[in-house]
């Protein structure tokens, strides 16, 4: 079910950007079918298509990819004993060419439970809603992909708290970082953080990039919405340029999504650095010095998922957080700290180990037990 980058050249990055959705998709739908959800919703709130190259089956667009994963997992379930799974699509678009376009796929694939909504998302908040918590205890995961930052995200943040699931947000860096701090997009950057008087809160961030202001208040109105928990984030680059395009953040109530979320950015990563490879290997006619291998190695550990500056940021953050809050469990100090930094729950439990070596933290481990566990509580080595 993976995307095929021959579809993506020359916009690479939403090979990367439907990779990391497939991947995440893909996970997240094998753990809830096989626990608490026998029906899963996938919402596509800007669905396209758009600049798609695949013209005949559309398998370079989110909804097209979407479904053939979710179908893929489903099939592979029922046949090791979960017959009665349901997956449920619900796309919306407002182009008219677009949604003809949606109209036609859907009427092409019968055997699945589509509904193509035409107009805005937020016009079609309260119909989506209905179309998706009309079963109980269904699972909605939505996609939201906008072309900019041009989203009234009040009124989806109350869907995205009503609806029982997780959401999948593009947030588009690059658009950000450029126009953010302009005057006259003022009313437009309120729309998309929820706050028409954003400004003084804005300017009162530390030294820091439009991108990154924006997106730490966009976060903070996301929690204080009730729309997430957790919301841990990747940033994609343009592979030609090597520079941030876009970031995707995955709002969740749920631990373990974060730690999916990281085990994913983890092999997506890896794929991103070999696609930059690929392009510049092509268009300079000149082979590299190392193998792919290698230079996959290279950039992991000098910005990925668990590199040595990732992991001595989670360091000092699950120091702060046991500090804070003495007696946390693992549980629930991991996926702060994933949240937080780029590191998988592993690597959680070695900083743990270690710091207990070192003497500044103190837990307590059942017998033959190395690592912490769900359970173990974490206190500062000084409450010992």
């Amino acid at each position: 079910m993976r995307p095929n980058i021959d579809y993506y050249q020359g916009r690479e990055q939403s090979f990367i950007k439907h990779l990391f959705l497939q991947k995440y998709l893909e996970n997240a739908a094998y753990k809830l079918f096989q626990g608490r959800s026998p029906v899963f919703n996938f919402v596509d709130a800007f669905a396209g298509p758009w600049r798609n190259s695949d013209s005949e089956s559309l398998s370079d667009t989110s909804f097209a990819l979407a479904l053939a994963t979710l179908d893929n997992v489903r099939r592979i379930l029922a046949k090791l004993g979960h017959p009665n799974l349901k997956i449920r699509f619900r796309f919306c678009e407002r182009n008219p060419d677009s949604v003809a376009k949606l109209q036609a796929f859907a009427a092409g694939k019968t055997e699945f439970d589509i509904k193509v909504f035409s107009g805005a998302f937020e016009d079609n908040l309260e119909g989506i809603r209905a179309a998706c918590s009309d079963i109980r205890d269904s699972f909605t995961f939505t996609f939201i992909d906008p072309t900019g930052w041009n989203v009234d995200s009040g009124p989806i943040f109350s869907l995205l708290k009503d609806l029982r699931g997780e959401v999948l947000f593009n947030f588009m860096s690059e658009h950000v970082n450029r126009h953010a701090g302009w005057d006259g997009v003022a009313k437009s950057v309120g729309r998309f953080l929820a706050d028409p008087a954003w400004r003084p809160a804005f300017e009162g961030l530390p030294d820091m990039s439009n991108e990154e202001k924006v997106l730490r208040l966009f976060k903070a109105k996301m929690k204080e919405a009730g729309a997430a928990t957790y919301l841990p984030d990747i940033a994609i680059r343009k592979p030609r340029e090597n520079r941030i395009k876009m970031r995707l953040i995955l709002g969740t109530h749920n631990q373990q999504g974060v730690s999916v979320f990281r085990d994913v950015q983890a092999i997506v990563e890896k794929e991103a650095v070999k696609t930059r490879q690929t392009i510049k290997t092509t268009e300079s006619g000149q082979p590299s010095l190392f193998s792919d291998g290698q230079i996959v190695e290279l950039e992991a550990q000098r910005d990925g998922v668990g590199c040595p500056a990732n992991m001595g940021l989670a360091a000092e953050t699950l120091l702060d957080l046991v500090q804070a809050q003495p007696g946390i469990t693992f549980h629930d100090v991991a996926p702060r700290v994933m949240e937080q930094v780029a590191v998988r729950e592993t690597h959680v439990k070695d900083i743990a180990v270690d710091q207990r070596k070192a003497g500044l933290l103190h837990f307590d481990l059942p017998r033959r037990k190395l690592k912490p566990q769900t359970d173990t509580r974490l206190y500062p080595a000084s409450e010992r």
